[in-house]
């Protein structure tokens, strides 16, 4: 390998489950010099610590095992491709004994294994539920010593350190457990190209490569509002990124892959889940406000414009603990009267469920509005979704005996799921972000029998805050013209997802006087307005620009009210929010609606 040119690093997995097939093919297809993957996300973590409860030598994802065929391990034997990811979740170790087993088992023995610890830091709540020791994220004044309830998980994320040790180690696969989604690609560039650890503006670059890379198909097409534009836009290729010595990268599709790499999928996965236009890792900060995206070829665009600075002291560490019950279940409506059915279903709880007080949450919620005059049932039906949570489960009694009576003395036409298992309450496993000081992590990199012990980042810089500025200079929105009440995504783009409780979405358009009437028109009150129903005086809305993108992005604080394990919402992680945005009606400049709507 020529380590002087740029690196080709690919993705080929953005969560647990996904591309059963992707790193067969991305290996395959080439040309690609490392691998990455990402399997993990806060609630899996805790899945898996539960199952490490009943089988110790459990507690690892994986997706990996299963994507590790025969013919794919020898094409990496045989390629010399590198492979780096985070399924060992809270087992890396035994994720690597299992790998180096199944690849015994292809005959593949010149393949050396490494492992990556130190985020799971279970063994040391005892310290860090002293107070003042670790804060939380997001809620100022909440200390991790707040929490009482059973803690199932504690993960801190890390770095690339352990990554990059490995790899100058040798190692051919690196395992590790929760580190930062961008990680695997910082550590492979990493090492590839020899950076040192303060060479801040090419390790934030890598950052944002990462980030982009990450998701997989999410910036190739998938979870995409241009979706339209892109034929046959399933089964996309996964993205592969070109980072040279100075930072500089590409994102490209694999040659005959389907799917789409432009200016509009990278930016939707550039904006997804930001907090702000500050990127935190435990290796470097990314400044993404001049952040760029320019296209270099067919399927292939440039990135540009990233700046970092020293990383803080201390890193996002993830605890899920367990206490209450919740079920959820889902009856029909079809037809006529659907306010009145959905009232007469809220009547009858409000007085057949005695102990309402004892519940956290009772609610009922109608999703979907039937057509009128229905060519068929389903285009005339709704769902009513009935949502509980409790301390005990014994609560829920009351609760499934007015179902079980309701479904037969209630509203006319009443239907529901027939998964009765959808009736018994399950065990609630909550997630909350805390901070805890790098320099407490004793993370290693085991390689060849030999651990490396890994040291916290030397330069530091205690992080000031998102700094959410806004200009102001922009123009009145009567310069624009005649208007038309038409849906936002008409002619407006939008990406968003989760962190937590908050959701943030970014909305961009394709030129730059579409972009003058964007930043004139969506405002914090604006978006408020935009919310209609959805909206609370409790919610701290934030917004940002990136110009270069013709990009302005939102941070929704608190609307997703615990986030997707204990809130009540069904899409809890957000992916459907920038979607519900862009289908509101606004008054949008009829010259705008002269080109095709997206």
């Amino acid at each position: 390998m020529d380590r002087r040119r740029a690196v080709r690093i690919a993705n080929c997995s953005g969560a647990t489950g996904d591309g059963p097939f992707a790193l067969r093919r991305v290996v395959k297809d080439g040309p690609v010099d490392i691998v990455t993957a990402d399997y993990l996300a806060e609630m899996n973590i805790a899945w898996l610590a539960l199952e490490q409860k009943q089988d110790p030598s459990k507690g690892y994802d994986p997706g990996f095992l299963r994507q590790l065929d025969h013919e794919t391990a020898h094409t990496i034997a045989a390629k010399g491709i590198k492979v780096v990811h985070n399924g060992g979740a809270l087992n890396p170790k035994g994720l690597a004994a299992a790998v180096e087993k199944q690849l015994a088992s292809y005959g593949v023995t010149s393949l050396k294994i490494a492992y990556v610890e130190g985020d799971n830091v279970m063994s040391q709540l005892g310290a860090l539920q002293q107070p003042g020791q670790s804060p939380h994220l997001d809620v100022q004044g909440r200390q991790l010593s707040d929490i009482k309830a059973p803690i199932v998980s504690a993960n801190a994320y890390i770095g690339m350190g352990g990554i990059v040790a490995a790899l100058e180690a040798g190692a051919d696969i690196v395992i590790c457990g929760r580190c930062c989604d961008a990680s695997p690609v910082m550590g492979a560039a990493a090492w590839w190209h020899g950076w040192e650890t303060t060479q801040w503006d090419v390790l934030a670059q890598s950052l944002i490569a990462g980030h982009i890379l990450e998701c997989g198909c999410y910036a190739t097409g998938g979870n995409f509002s241009g979706f339209k534009t892109i034929k046959n836009n399933w089964d996309q290729g996964f993205p592969v990124a070109e980072i040279a010595s100075d930072g500089t990268f590409d994102v490209f599709l694999q040659q005959g892959a389907r799917g789409l790499v432009s200016q509009d999928t990278i930016t939707a996965q550039l904006v997804y889940e930001i907090q702000g236009p500050y990127y935190l890792n435990p290796d470097v900060v990314a400044d993404i406000h001049s952040v760029k995206i320019t296209p270099a070829g067919k399927n292939r665009v440039t990135v540009s414009g990233i700046t970092g600075g020293p990383p803080p002291p201390t890193t996002k560490l993830a605890i899920c603990t367990t206490g209450g019950y919740q079920m959820e279940v889902f009856f029909f409506a079809t037809g006529l009267d659907i306010a009145e059915k959905l009232a007469d279903m809220r009547a009858a709880m409000s007085e057949l469920v005695p102990n309402r007080t004892a519940y956290r949450v009772l609610r009922i919620d109608q999703y979907g509005t039937p057509q009128d005059d229905p060519r068929t049932e389903a285009l005339g039906s709704c769902l009513f979704r009935v949502f509980a949570q409790a301390d005990k489960p014994e609560t829920f009694t009351t609760l499934q005996i007015f179902l079980t009576g309701y479904s037969l003395g209630g509203y006319c036409g009443l239907h529901l799921c027939m998964d009765l298992r959808m009736l018994h309450p399950r065990p609630i496993i909550s997630y909350e972000p805390f901070t805890i000081p790098y320099e407490k992590l004793e993370v290693k990199a085991h390689v060849d029998g030999k651990t490396i012990p890994i040291s916290p980042p030397n330069t530091t810089a205690v992080f000031q805050g998102q700094k959410i500025e806004k200009n102001d200079a922009v123009v009145d929105l009567p310069r624009f013209g005649p208007t038309m009440r038409v849906p936002l995504g008409h002619r407006v783009h939008a990406r968003s997802g989760d962190k937590g409780s908050n959701a943030n979405v970014g909305f961009w358009v394709a030129s730059d006087e579409e972009h003058e009437w964007l930043r004139a028109f969506m405002t914090v009150d604006r978006m408020k307005a935009l919310l209609g129903d959805e909206y609370s005086p409790e919610y701290v809305i934030e917004l940002f620009e990136l110009p270069n993108l013709r990009c302005v992005h939102f941070l929704v604080k608190g609307i997703l009210e615990g986030g997707i394990s204990t809130g009540h919402r069904v899409d809890g992680l957000a992916k459907s929010f920038g979607e519900f945005l862009r289908a509101r009606h606004v008054d949008m400049p009829t010259k705008f609606l002269q080109q095709a709507r997206l």
